[in-house]
């Protein structure tokens, strides 16, 4: 029950903060619990590794994380809006969450998981980012990753939000979700490797 009211609270204050700031959350519900379900399966890739995730908003995908089996300890939260950061953590205090900025991961994030995590998930609406905005925060993803690292992104855009050719990555479509409002596509993008 205590679940429940807090996931309707955090819906609420979801649709008040789009109210607010629309082109911020990029998002006119929270996400799905099958989009979460997709963007775990890729998510988990072992045991132990930390996963970040980018833009908590009201902890849908989040919950979907530690549904899908990973430990809450592992799961670092960033989210902007200090309303909602603050609402993951009362929701959520066995989850990392951090109030700032994607672009600073190697400033905000804990030194010793810098260089371990596997993946990143992303809920950024990068589709409304501007390119030069997009880069740093793409910068700071990677320079916390590991080698073998992957950045997910879901986007309710048909393509990929991300021109992975710009910033020298591969892409790869995991899959579309349309039971989702709106129905929305999953994207991994790694580092090229140049021999």
């Amino acid at each position: 029950m205590q679940t429940q009211v807090n996931h309707s609270l955090g819906t609420k204050l979801f649709l008040l903060r789009v109210l607010k700031n629309p082109r911020q959350l990029g998002a006119v519900a929270p996400s799905s619990r099958h989009l979460g379900a997709l963007l775990a399966k890729h998510a988990a890739v072992d045991d132990d590794s930390p996963i970040v995730e980018l833009g908590g908003g009201s902890g849908s995908l989040t919950r979907a994380l530690i549904k899908a089996g990973i430990n809450p300890s592992r799961i670092y939260v960033i989210e902007l809006d200090l309303e909602l950061a603050n609402y993951l953590k009362v929701s959520m205090p066995q989850v990392n969450v951090i109030h700032g900025n994607a672009s600073d991961l190697k400033q905000i994030l804990p030194s010793e998981i810098i260089g371990k995590v596997q993946r990143i998930v992303s809920g950024l609406p990068m589709i409304n980012i501007p390119q030069p905005i997009q880069r740093q925060i793409l910068d700071s993803c990677f320079q916390i990753m590991a080698p073998e690292g992957a950045y997910l992104q879901y986007t309710y855009s048909p393509r990929s939000s991300i021109n992975a050719k710009a910033y020298q990555l591969n892409k790869k479509r995991l899959g579309t979700v349309f039971l989702n409002l709106p129905p929305a596509s999953v994207w991994q993008y790694t580092k090229q490797i140049f021999s």
